[in-house]
């Protein structure tokens, strides 16, 4: 009789802690042909969580990657920020230590299962702003609002040993994760 209650508390205690690391759809955009994004702070960087909440399995394609995969650049994500100040603008995924490539190029591909997660960790300086030449998110005194964006795409570097590529059905379409508030 005493175990019966301890192991349901256990269990209601494991489900309250599962429920409280994994975000809600409150914590995330809309869903769009059952992509979703959520965008969230971990620590000093940010987390954007692309989820398959579809009902078949997703293929993304999120940028390129060199040398065979060993660099990896989601160069098709992008944060729409607003500063405190009321300014907006888009920064587009630019990591400075790969400014020049000399060569291999591939396409990142990242498949998505039904009810699977993949998960980028991003920092505010691999963003550039071509408008302003801005070369990192700069943060201003006060609220600033980042919202992540995803514009889906086929293959787009189809190498001479790789021709298949461009034959995969790619996720294709827009989507928008939840505005995150960052104070400063």
């Amino acid at each position: 009789m005493i175990r019966t209650p301890l192991v349901v508390t256990l269990l209601i205690l494991m489900l309250t802690v599962f429920a409280a690391g994994t975000p809600g759809d409150s914590d995330c955009g809309t869903a769009v042909d059952g992509l979703q994004m959520c965008l969230a702070p971990s620590g000093p960087n940010l987390q954007l969580a692309l989820r398959n909440v579809g009902d078949h399995d997703l293929t993304l394609n999120l940028g390129i990657m060199l040398a065979n995969g060993k660099v990896q650049l989601p160069d098709r994500v992008a944060i729409k920020f607003t500063d405190a100040l009321g300014n907006t603008r888009v920064f587009k995924f630019g990591d400075k230590r790969y400014g020049n490539v000399g060569g291999r190029v591939d396409d990142y591909v990242v498949s998505l299962r039904v009810g699977s997660t993949y998960t980028l960790l991003l920092t505010l300086d691999q963003f550039w702003c071509q408008e302003t030449k801005e070369f990192s998110i700069p943060l201003v005194s006060g609220d600033n609002y980042l919202t992540a964006e995803f514009e889906g795409s086929g293959a787009t570097m189809v190498n001479g040993d790789m021709p298949g590529i461009k034959l995969m059905k790619f996720w294709m379409g827009k989507v928008d994760s939840n505005t995150l508030r960052l104070r400063r």
